[in-house]
């Protein structure tokens, strides 16, 4: 897979307006629905459902998003890109567990879309916000890898941070919080030893 780092910030840049303006909406106290942001968003109906076919996903997503943080406020001043990527793993992490039930419900709403698609997969349902946080964080060695590997070291280290790992390391490997957070910065600094450019 490559990523198309252009068309993933359009379609960043259109959840993100879609998001803002059921933020707007809710603060209101007007109905949040998926038209009602595509209206105040200035975006068309048919783009607004394909980020979103229902408006509690819409709803769920929404309040989420307005705690995230942003690439450049995540990383900080590390110069250190493993301490750049860990800082972002970290922060995953702990986003999940201050609103957990809220992003268990969020990853079910996802999780029906698809299968309502037929199981397909669809970049529109989930925002993917991982990915310009690694990217940023892995700024400094961009220049030194071809694209294929800069792209591939992102999405390996985007496939064991955030709600899925989490839960997959509270739910199914049954373990505290102290051993989930060892387990996951173990996880990057294999990654890390592994594909990020010597020396």
């Amino acid at each position: 897979m490559r990523l198309d780092i252009g068309r993933t910030n359009q379609k960043s840049r259109t959840r993100k307006a879609l998001l803002a303006a059921a933020r707007r909406v809710m603060e209101r106290g007007e109905p949040v629905t998926v038209l009602a942001a595509a209206h105040e968003a200035g975006i068309s109906k048919a783009t607004a459902y394909r980020y979103f076919s229902a408006s509690e996903a819409l709803i769920l997503e929404a309040a989420l998003d307005a705690k995230v943080l942003s690439p450049e406020e995540i990383v900080g001043d590390a110069q250190d890109v493993r301490e750049r990527v860990l800082r972002v793993q970290r922060y995953l992490f702990a986003l999940t567990r201050g609103s957990e039930t809220q992003f268990r419900l969020f990853l079910a709403r996802a999780l029906d879309a698809s299968v309502a698609k037929g199981g397909q997969a669809s970049r529109e349902i989930r925002g993917g916000r991982r990915l310009p946080m690694y990217e940023h964080a892995l700024a400094p060695v961009r220049l030194q890898m071809k694209r294929k590997d800069f792209e591939f070291l992102v999405l390996s280290l985007s496939a064991v941070s955030g709600v899925e790992s989490y839960l997959a390391l509270k739910d199914v490997c049954r373990v505290d919080d102290k051993m989930a957070d060892r387990i996951a910065a173990s996880n990057i600094e294999a990654i890390l030893d592994n594909l990020l450019p010597q020396a």
